[in-house]
C-alpha cells in the first residue's frame, strides 16, 4: 500500500515539475491558441531580421502588433501616412495556425486587404519572436 502512495506521489510530483517547465520553442503538434492569445507590442528586430514582440495589456499609441483572439480574431496595429504625421490604425482580422510554427494572417489593409504568413521562431509567457514568411515559404 505503502509503494502505491510513493509512486502516486512521485507521478504527481513529475507532473507539475513538467508542467512548470517551460520552452520557447513551438510545440509543432499542439495548437498556440492558449499561449499565444492576448496583446504583443513590437520591441526590435534581431539580426536575422525577425521581429521580437512583447506581452502587453493594450495596444499602445506608436508600437505596431498584434492583438490575438483565441478563437482566431485579429486586431493589427500598424503604421500609415498621407503626408506627415505618421498616422496609427488598428485593423481587425483573423488568424489561424497552418502548422505547429506557422500562422496564415489575413486582415484589412490601407487600400486592400491584406494576407501574409507568420513564422514563429520562439514563444513564452512574455516574449514573441516571428518572421514574416515570403509567398514561396521562405
Amino acid at each position: 500500500m505503502k509503494t502505491r502512495g510513493s509512486l502516486a506521489l512521485l507521478t504527481g510530483m513529475f507532473l507539475l515539475l513538467a508542467a512548470c517547465t517551460s520552452t520557447s520553442e513551438p510545440d509543432p503538434g499542439l495548437p498556440l491558441s492558449g499561449a499565444l492569445a492576448g496583446v504583443w507590442v513590437y520591441e526590435s528586430e534581431s539580426d536575422g531580421g525577425a521581429k521580437v514582440y512583447t506581452r502587453a495589456p493594450a495596444l499602445v499609441g506608436d508600437r505596431s502588433g498584434f492583438e490575438f483572439g483565441e478563437h482566431g480574431g485579429l486586431k493589427v496595429r500598424t503604421a500609415g501616412w498621407c503626408g506627415t504625421p505618421i498616422t496609427w490604425s488598428n485593423l481587425e482580422g483573423i488568424w489561424h495556425q497552418v502548422d505547429g510554427r506557422v500562422l496564415e494572417i489575413r486582415h484589412a489593409g490601407r487600400g486592400a486587404p491584406r494576407e501574409y504568413q507568420l513564422e514563429i521562431i520562439s514563444l513564452s509567457p512574455r516574449r514573441l519572436t516571428c518572421r514574416l514568411r515570403n509567398d514561396d515559404g521562405s
